[in-house]
């Protein structure tokens, strides 16, 4: 292994420079027919090896753009003199490194067509109607539309989105890292009205989930998560896509629709579909409008579902993709739905079927919740209707055009299940001490072995309750006992769950005394020092005391679980420990008690330079000096990364950073000069997040 040095010696001496990418770095792979962003790669990481020298060559040759955890995986945007190639093939010779390659670029699925269908023809086809009649939802079902963000405003939309507590969409934007999914581009506007527009609203559209006539707010039971992975001209990175695939599956989203793709595929994104897959989601997406039985990403990986497009004859329109990988077609040709401004219009592409698919889905699994995602796909794959191939380009023996009525009956006889219908407390507010009655209602009659409900307690040291139950044969309810805590006060959330279904009851402890404030002295600190904890009431505690529950976000900072505020007394203090860091770290603890928390920030900083000595402090133009570097603690167990900067390139070369070992105090680097014409006095500083050290070295 090559020490930091060496290594950079190796590296400027190796890669071959290119000229700067001067606009919008987007870059044609003509051997896999695929568009991909020029200056940036894609590297993932082995999970359980050493990985230090190739985390330290990245920063060197670039900037890290996304680090994605899960995936195990960084996209590493590269200084533009550097040659990709040269890059690519030195990253993947460091140890630790599993993949290097190309952020490809995925594109919108979709075809426009000018005109207005009068009528939506694929509800009809795929019998839509008949499976609403017979849809009784169960559960709420989550559809994140990952494309070009969806417009809520959008009187079909708007009441079908899912939303915070406060009203605000429940959503993200992965280009961007933020909640900003608004669709100027109008691809996910119309997949997210194909998939669950508001039906029988006397507005506009249906969507495929859906409506019940006999029921009451069944709008609701399918809600739509805009996640934004395409730009608003269309088009965005593998890597933007695989991020926003991890997002939806760790936020909820039962099903991942997909309408866009791209004909090269990688490993990330692989990662990503399969991620999403093994926590329970099911990945719908598009098979691409290219027109041949060529791989289109990501449909092709196994654990998406492929959805070819049909046209009102049940045969595969000309411009999709066919071939034994497509899993299920749906209606794709002149597909009307909902555009952004309030207004519709008629599209066609393989963009316009995916939807149709995930619709479905999720109307079923609202309905039968006890489904796995691997029954679900054969569900909706085993009941299709016959499609004709387009010339000679079908999708594969016994695969078929979707039958959303088909599927839900066949997925309602799978379902023998008793689930959870509803569960109710005899009281809603109490006071401390008390005990509450709670009852379990099932769906149906508990078969021969009985039904175990499984029971938990949002915050068991407030209200708490046995872990289960278990109603006997025969019998649709079952009862059990909730116990408050005689000091506490707060809400509590109370959950019942069997056959994939839970219900939940609200529980109000209300108790007079709260948290006031939360204050910390120092409220910065030095990683491995300590400060100090205050907490105070709003009057003075009890006989016995009151016992204030503590935590914190983040272990670089902790203190007791709680504290004891004696009687009589508004206050106390706790010492709070904190561990070496390597960045600037803010800490919230919080302290809790009766429903009411109070937060208070401790700043946890890296160790910062104490001494910075360059050796010698004057030398010749092209000779070297020696910058050493102490700092007033030890680095961490991670190591420390200093930040080195100058102010005069022309005659001065550093590295950008420099790599202090675990448990040093003092690193040491070169320092690079250049001739010149006259002497130059060069101001070098050298920082972490704790604080920063400069010295001047003069260049004769």
């Amino acid at each position: 292994m090559r020490t930091g040095t060496a290594l950079l010696g190796w590296l400027m001496g190796t890669v071959i420079w290119a000229q700067p990418i001067k606009h919008a770095p987007i870059a044609y792979d003509r051997e896999r027919d695929a568009y991909y962003i020029a200056n940036e790669l894609v590297v993932g990481l082995e999970p359980n090896a050493p990985t230090a020298l190739a985390q330290q060559a990245m920063l060197w040759v670039g900037d890290l753009r996304d680090v994605q955890s899960p995936l195990h995986s960084e996209v590493v945007r590269l200084d533009a003199r550097l040659d990709p190639e040269s890059v690519r093939a030195f990253l993947e010779s460091l140890p630790g490194v599993r993949y290097v390659e190309r952020n490809y670029l995925a594109f919108a699925c979709d075809n426009p067509n000018d005109p207005l269908f009068p009528q939506q023809w694929g509800l009809v086809r795929i019998q839509a109607p008949q499976a609403w009649a017979n849809w009784s939802p169960q559960r709420t079902v989550y559809i994140a539309i990952l494309d070009t963000g969806i417009d809520a405003t959008h009187p079909d939309l708007t009441h079908k989105v899912r939303r915070y507590s406060n009203g605000a969409l429940y959503g993200y934007n992965a280009i961007l890292n933020n909640a900003h999914t608004h669709d100027v581009h109008g691809h996910g506007t119309h997949c997210a009205g194909i998939a669950a527009a508001h039906t029988h609203n006397g507005i506009g559209i249906a969507g495929v989930a859906a409506w019940n006539p006999s029921m009451e707010n069944t709008h609701t039971a399918v809600q739509l998560m805009p996640v934004k992975v395409l730009s608003d001209q269309g088009y965005g990175s593998f890597a933007d896509i695989a991020r926003g695939i991890t997002w939806a599956a760790d936020n909820g989203a039962h099903i991942i629709s997909l309408s866009l793709g791209g004909t090269a595929g990688t490993q990330q994104l692989r990662d990503a579909v399969n991620y999403a897959w093994n926590r329970g989601c099911l990945v719908v997406a598009a098979a691409g409008n290219n027109g041949t039985n060529a791989p289109f990403y990501p449909a092709y990986y196994e654990n998406a579902l492929a959805v070819a497009a049909t046209d009102p004859t049940d045969t595969l329109t000309s411009f999709s993709q066919y071939g034994a990988w497509v899993d299920i077609a749906a209606p794709g040709q002149a597909i009307l739905s909902t555009v952004p401004g309030g207004g519709y219009d008629a599209w066609s592409g393989t963009s316009m079927a995916c939807p149709h698919v995930a619709g479905a889905a999720a109307l079923i699994w609202s309905r039968v919740p006890s489904l796995s995602n691997q029954q679900l796909r054969q569900v909706l794959e085993n009941n299709a209707d016959p499609c004709q191939p387009y010339w000679f380009g079908g999708i594969g023996e016994g695969k078929g055009r979707l039958n959303l009525h088909r599927a839900l009956q066949a997925a309602i006889q799978l379902d023998t299940t008793p689930s959870v219908s509803q569960l109710t407390l005899s009281h809603s507010s109490v006071p401390p001490g008390s005990v509450v009655r709670g009852t379990v209602t099932l769906n149906r009659a508990a078969g021969t072995d009985g039904v175990t409900v499984q029971l938990s307690s949002s915050n068991p040291h407030l209200a708490w309750c046995a872990a289960s139950i278990t109603i006997p044969p025969g019998q649709t309810t079952g009862a059990f006992d909730l116990f408050t805590n005689a000091s506490g006060g707060g809400s509590v959330v109370i959950t019942a769950s069997a056959g994939g279904v839970s219900r939940t009851a609200t529980l109000q402890v209300v108790s007079p005394f709260r948290v006031q404030s939360v204050s910390l002295a120092p409220n910065s600190v030095m990683g491995g020092q300590a400060s100090t904890l205050t907490v105070r009431l709003t009057q003075p505690a009890p006989n016995g005391g009151v016992q204030v529950q503590l935590s914190s976000n983040n272990p670089a900072a902790s203190a007791p679980a709680s504290l004891t505020i004696p009687a009589g007394q508004t206050s106390a203090s706790v010492r709070v420990n904190t561990t070496p860091v390597s960045n600037r770290t803010p800490v919230n603890l919080t302290a809790s008690l009766n429903g009411s928390e109070v937060s208070g920030t401790l700043t946890v900083n890296p160790p910062a330079p104490v001494s910075f000595v360059i050796s010698p402090t004057a030398v010749r133009g092209g000779h070297t000096a020696t910058a050493t570097v102490t700092l007033n603690a030890n680095a961490p167990s991670g190591g420390l990364w200093l930040q080195v900067s100058h102010n005069d390139p022309s005659r001065v070369w550093t590295p950008m950073s420099v790599y202090v070992r675990p448990g040093s105090r003092m690193v040491r680097f070169t320092i690079y000069t250049s001739p010149g014409y006259s002497t130059a006095h060069v101001t070098i500083t050298v920082a972490t997040e704790g604080g920063s050290r400069s010295a001047t070295l003069r260049v004769r």
